[in-house]
């Protein structure tokens, strides 16, 4: 009786205890279903399915990867049918700026301030080599070189280019007085300008590491008998080589392209006959 009650009592615990194990087990199975479906991410109302869709940022970041593989791709291989001619290129052009930059470079007359030496558009060849290797320029050479501080306030910005004739360098007098230029009291003979310069200009002595230039136009030119010596650190170079128009092709020391073929006359007096009213 004892052995049974213990048996009877033994499965009765058996079959109390089973539902409570079942309806655990139950509740752990929905939890991991819960927390599977949640995994999943489907929410499509499908019953669950288990391939989670992509975000608009996950698209976005796979079209990136794929553009970025296709441009890889493509490189690979179509760089060896271009690489000769991609590399010849760049050269050119590195050689072609360092010419540029170090050696000469093409410039064209904006004006008539050297008239009649140039025209507006005519094309010149300017080199930058003399001047690194000599103290200053000579004696009637023709520079191109960046305004001064006074024409920058008059508006000039300052990587714009002038072009001129040295007319005076450290140490000279330059005057202008009846109609001629002097030069430590002696008048120039100046077979190459427009005309007779119709102004005054008191004497001025040119500073060292500074040159005294002028427009060939002399009456329509703004030179340093305006806004005084150029200081030498502003030149870029020396007009050498004038490649149009074509007629006037050739090197610029070289030829005898003056207009003015004899030497300008002189005025008897610069003031009366305007002053230092300049048309610029």
């Amino acid at each position: 009786a004892m052995a049974s009650k213990v048996l009877t009592t033994t499965g009765l615990q058996r079959v109390v205890r089973a539902p409570a194990e079942r309806r655990q087990a139950r509740r752990c199975e929905s939890r991991w279903l819960i927390r599977t479906h949640a995994e999943s991410g489907s929410g499509n109302g499908n019953g669950g399915n288990s391939k989670r869709g992509k975000t608009a940022e996950e698209e976005r970041s796979d079209d990136e990867e794929k553009s970025e593989q296709g441009w890889s791709e493509w490189l690979a291989k179509e760089w060896p049918k271009y690489s000769e001619d991609v590399t010849t290129v760049a050269i050119a052009l590195a050689a072609s700026l360092a010419f540029r930059t170090f050696i000469a470079e093409p410039r064209y007359i904006p004006s008539l301030s050297m008239f009649p030496t140039f025209d507006i558009g005519d094309r010149l060849i300017c080199e930058k080599i003399s001047y690194r290797f000599k103290k200053a320029p000579s004696i009637g050479d023709i520079i191109i070189f960046h305004p001064v501080e006074e024409l920058q306030k008059a508006g000039y910005g300052a990587s714009e280019v002038f072009i001129k004739r040295v007319i005076a360098r450290a140490g000279d007098t330059v005057e202008v007085k009846r109609g001629r230029v002097y030069i430590n009291g002696s008048p120039v003979e100046e077979t190459f300008v427009a005309e007779a310069p119709k102004y005054s200009m008191p004497p001025v002595v040119v500073p060292e590491n500074n040159v005294f230039v002028m427009g060939d136009n002399r009456n329509n030119s703004y030179d340093s008998h305006l806004w005084g010596p150029l200081p030498e650190e502003l030149i870029i170079g020396r007009a050498v080589f004038q490649y149009w128009p074509p007629n006037h092709l050739g090197a610029i020391p070289a030829r005898a392209r003056v207009f003015a073929a004899q030497e300008a006359p002189a005025l008897v007096n610069a003031s009366e006959e305007g002053g230092n009213a300049i048309n610029l």
